[in-house]
């Protein structure tokens, strides 16, 4: 039977300057293995998972029109990752363009405008009836002020992979729903992590490509995370016989941005070569 080369992942993580919590989870044998679940970091742009979960929830519920209109509101339009603050500022994309462009281009702008949209007691609301209780949200993308203020965003590995394999299993909300999470997220242009040492479909190639996978390759549905000493992704696996597996691994208090992102690629290389 194949499994998750558990004593191959410590030696590797052994040398990382650092600390790690993972949560690896092969969906057809329920084979599970963690290091560090509950560990919270700072989520970084991970935490915009659970708003694409409530925004999703909330537009099957009628209570979000997934196409309406939304002008960016000058006090949400802020830098770093993402293309609208790069824009016309009277651009005003619609709800379901902000949701693709929170997770595929990790847009902090889109994101502080869904966060309007949700409000940010019912995001945290939410994680609670999600059965999240690490996972905090407590101020909007690129906020320093809130930061120094002790104000940030919180998450854990185990929470974080547990809400994946509700979508790989078709578990939240209902099937359709479900995948129309993991269809956004195999568009993710964060390929820099979980994707980058494994034969991963392009996030571009065609849907074809992806509905029929060609031997040896697997493709990814993943969500990134990055601050300053903070490296995180958590992903989806699907391999050519449509077997699934789930990592979701956090790095903090890296005195080296580079070994973090490395090790988040090694484990996620390690357990492809031994599951595929």
């Amino acid at each position: 039977m194949k499994q998750i080369p558990q004593q191959a992942i410590y030696e590797l993580l052994a040398h990382l300057r650092g600390t790690v919590g993972l949560y690896i989870h092969v969906l057809d044998t329920d084979e599970v293995f963690e290091i560090n679940p509950d560990r919270v970091f700072p989520s970084a742009s991970v935490i915009k998972i659970p708003m694409l979960a409530l925004l999703l929830k909330d537009v099957a519920e009628g209570r979000v029109d997934w196409e309406a209109r939304r002008p960016i509101a000058p006090e949400n339009r802020v830098g770093g990752t993402g293309i609208l603050f790069e824009l016309d500022p009277d651009y005003a994309p619609s709800v379901a363009t902000l949701a693709r462009l929170m997770i595929v281009l990790s847009d902090n702008s889109a994101t502080n405008e869904i966060m309007d949209i949700l409000t940010i007691d019912r995001v945290n609301q939410f994680c609670r009836e999600m059965g999240l209780p690490h996972t905090t949200l407590m101020r909007k993308m690129l906020d320093f002020a809130a930061i120094q203020a002790g104000r940030n965003n919180y998450m854990c590995a185990g929470e974080a992979g547990r809400l994946l394999v509700q979508l790989a299993k078709g578990e939240f909300i209902s099937p359709e729903i479900s995948q129309r999470m993991v269809d956004i997220l195999e568009h993710q242009q964060c390929r820099n992590k979980l994707p980058a040492l494994i034969p991963a479909v392009p996030s571009y190639a065609p849907e074809e490509d992806k509905q029929h996978l060609k031997p040896d390759t697997v493709l990814v549905a993943n969500k990134t995370g990055d601050l300053f000493g903070i490296q995180h992704d958590v992903g989806i696996f699907t391999l050519p016989d449509r077997r699934r597996y789930v990592i979701s691994m956090f790095t903090g208090d890296l005195a080296d941005d580079a070994e973090g992102i490395q090790a988040v690629a090694q484990v996620s290389k390690l357990v492809y070569e031994a599951l595929k």
